[in-house]
């Protein structure tokens, strides 16, 4: 059964509604938190959303490094550091 969790990311508030135990919806939101602080203490970022967008690619990048090492997906990744690094510069 699905419960609702309300947890705060970037002074916003969330209600999210899951089965997974509220201490693991928190560890979640804790590691997005820490995900978009790193982006935001490198200055690489403007604004709040720019600093999201980054940290999702970062973390997108790690997960699906990860799962190409497995050989469960292929990933080209020169091309996706590539389009992280052009990002970046346009952010500048």
């Amino acid at each position: 059964m699905k419960k609702s969790v309300q947890v705060s990311i970037l002074g916003q508030q969330f209600n999210l509604r899951s089965e997974a135990p509220p201490e693991q919806v928190y560890r979640v939101a804790r590691f997005v938190e820490d995900q978009i602080a790193k982006v935001t203490s490198s200055g690489r970022a403007v604004d709040s959303l720019q600093a999201t967008i980054l940290a999702l690619l970062n973390v997108s990048a790690a997960h699906l490094g990860d799962e190409s090492s497995s050989g469960r997906l292929e990933v080209d990744d020169d091309r996706l550091v590539r389009l992280v690094e052009k990002i970046e510069a346009a952010l500048e």
